[in-house]
């Protein structure tokens, strides 16, 4: 893995973060008609395991830098393939505003858990 000089936290990079561990990454048919830099893998059982790995060890590599990482445990029940975007629908703000922002796809918007989110914000709020 390649490695670059660390920025002071909080001066070129964000203090904290909040990230989706996932439980059933992969392929989405209907985000795929719009995305098309997505693409359906060979195995879709070792690409979903690949990405845990990959997610783990992403915030290993975070929380060393000292970056707080938020993270909000994906079910696995319904699936939602695109999980570990949550940029594309919620942000964080210094004030303590959290805003939420729509989804275009139906499979997207099954992403939103108040339980979760409301957890996560609490972890990574500005102190």
């Amino acid at each position: 893995m390649k490695t670059f000089a660390n920025p002071t936290v909080g001066e070129q990079c964000a203090r904290a973060v909040c990230m989706v561990r996932p439980a059933r990454f992969g392929f989405n048919p209907e985000t795929a008609l719009t995305n098309h830099l997505q693409k359906r893998g060979a195995d879709d059982d070792a690409d979903a395991h690949a990405a845990v790995a990959e997610f783990d060890a992403l915030v290993a590599s975070l929380r060393a830098a000292g970056v707080t990482v938020g993270v909000l445990q994906d079910i696995p029940e319904p699936p939602r393939p695109d999980a570990v975007f949550p940029n594309n629908w919620v942000s964080f703000h210094p004030d303590g505003r959290v805003v939420l922002y729509p989804m275009a796809n139906v499979s997207r918007r099954i992403e939103r858990r108040a339980d979760a989110l409301i957890a996560v914000a609490t972890e990574v709020s500005p102190k």
